[in-house]
């Protein structure tokens, strides 16, 4: 049988082929560790969630909410449609001490690359979607300032037991 090569062993790169096969060897014995591994852990890994915490200003509650349902959850749906967020929610801080949040606010994002990899491009075009331009959005943003202060934004992921 002849060789496609005219007979001649191509020996270019020898140390590429030999990492290689190092490479496939090493990832097959792993298979195996790996495969124990997971089954062997207590929990299994959901979806990234963003938590911020907002301290409301004195008498500014209802106002703020009223600002969130007009602008953060028309955003936030949009997301949805889009596919980059999962589900969002909202908490409040029933018994909130002095320094901590009295609202929780909670996204749900489809994947961590969906929060931390979208471009800020894909953000101002929603901001110009709501409130016309992009000025127009900072500017209610600043207006925003005047009734809350963000306390933390914290990026977790879901953890569940496993059975």
């Amino acid at each position: 049988m002849g060789r496609s090569d005219g007979g001649k062993h191509n020996d270019k790169h020898p140390r590429v082929i030999n990492t290689m096969k190092r490479l496939i060897a090493l990832l097959i014995l792993l298979l195996p560790i790996s495969a124990f591994s997971a089954d062997g852990d207590p929990h299994s890994w959901g979806t990234y969630w963003t938590v911020t915490g907002v301290d409301t200003k004195p008498g500014h509650f209802d106002g703020y909410l009223a600002d969130l349902k007009a602008n953060y959850r028309r955003s936030l749906d949009m997301q949805v449609a889009d596919g980059k967020v999962k589900s969002y929610t909202m908490f409040a801080n029933v018994h909130a001490r002095d320094d901590e949040p009295d609202l929780w606010l909670m996204v749900e994002w489809n994947s961590g690359a969906d929060m931390l990899d979208t471009p800020v491009e894909y953000f101002e075009g929603l901001t110009a979607k709501i409130f016309g331009s992009l000025d127009k959005g900072e500017s209610a943003n600043i207006d925003r300032g005047e009734m809350r202060t963000i306390m933390s934004t914290s990026l977790l992921r879901e953890m569940s037991f496993t059975d």
